[in-house]
């Protein structure tokens, strides 16, 4: 997403924004990597205005060494941290505790998805996709496969709350599925961005995360691909996809893993269904969730935070600050995953 951002900001505001990667890992675009071009990136830093910096980083990071998040902070400069990802994944890189983490005094984001309810003080903004982009359009041909899986980690679908797409059981899901009702699957993982892309194109149906009860960028592509794309969303996730589309409906196929099955299985046997669907994606993505406004969020938190830094700060609308709210968003779905994996522990989905 950081690389989104930044191309999106280019390409739709004022804004002059430049990405500075540690090294070049392959799997996304790129814009300036710290190990070829250390100079360049110190001297972008001195003219910044804003420094936005991402999940691990923070003041006293120097990872960028010599680049001192504190000093230029000192200078005047505006720093913003932006976290894609949960307290305790983010901690345990910094080497610090949780509560640390949630204690450090720096304006931040958290993206409109799970990561908003873990961090109460954190401005709500939306991540998205570049539509307008070749990759992200609707591909004309015929679809090669029924059914697109994508994951990053091998989690058990219960072994953590939301750092898992449930991989184990949705591959032996899936598995069953083309062996017992001849659906055509195609998995990836590990691969760059674009070839995942390419595939996902040529597919019916986008499977996101039946899980946790949110979605993730999987999704949103395989909306903008005008695709039929099934996400276990809970009420949270709902009113967060709401609250930013301006929509009363939205497109993904609310289903559980639990249920996924017989839905894959009726999608796959209704190509004209799939199309319908898929076409309806593209057309919410487009009129409610384009990156052309999602990015005004950003530039609108960019804004407050040159006005005054306290002003980037949790919106009234979205507070979790009383005992109700933290529940409905946070103990709630915790709960009631938590009935669910007692169930389906152990058992085949």
């Amino acid at each position: 997403m950081p690389v989104r951002l930044v191309q999106a900001l280019n390409r739709w505001t004022g804004i002059d924004a430049r990405l500075a990667d540690l090294n070049r890992f392959g799997l996304y675009d790129h814009d300036l990597a710290f190990s070829e071009s250390p100079d360049q990136i110190q001297q972008l830093a001195a003219q910044a205005d804003i420094i936005h910096l991402h999940n691990y980083l923070d003041l006293d990071s120097r990872a960028f060494a010599p680049l001192n998040f504190r000093e230029l902070a000192a200078q005047g400069k505006r720093i913003v941290r932006q976290f894609h990802s949960t307290p305790q994944l983010v901690a345990q890189v910094m080497g610090i505790t949780p509560e640390a983490l949630l204690a450090q005094d720096i304006p931040c984001l958290a993206i409109a998805q799970y990561p908003e309810r873990l961090y109460p003080r954190a401005m709500v903004v939306p991540n998205f996709v570049p539509e307008t982009m070749p990759l992200y359009a609707p591909d004309q041909g015929e679809p090669l496969w029924d059914v697109f899986y994508s994951h990053t980690k091998d989690l058990d679908a219960w072994e953590d709350r939301w750092s898992t797409k449930g991989a184990p059981q949705v591959l032996a899901m899936l598995a069953r599925l083309e062996r017992e009702r001849g659906l055509r699957v195609r998995t990836a993982t590990g691969l760059p961005l674009d070839q995942v892309l390419a595939l996902k194109r040529k597919s019916r149906v986008v499977l996101d995360d039946l899980v946790t009860g949110s979605y993730h960028l999987t999704g949103l592509e395989g909306l903008a691909q005008g695709k039929a794309v099934l996400a276990r969303l809970d009420e949270r996730s709902l009113a967060l996809l709401r609250r930013f589309s301006g929509a009363d409906a939205h497109p993904f196929l609310n289903v559980r893993l639990e249920d996924a099955p017989e839905v894959l299985a009726a999608l796959a046997a209704d190509p004209d269904l799939t199309r319908e669907l898929g076409a309806a994606s593209r057309r919410w993505l487009e009129e409610h969730w384009p990156e052309r406004r999602m990015v005004e969020h950003y530039a609108a938190a960019y804004d407050l935070l040159l006005e005054d830094p306290a002003l980037v700060r949790r919106q009234p609308e979205l507070a979790l600050s009383g005992r109700a709210d933290s529940f409905l968003a946070r103990d709630l779905p915790d709960l009631i995953q938590a009935a669910r994996a007692a169930r389906w522990r152990g058992h085949d989905i």
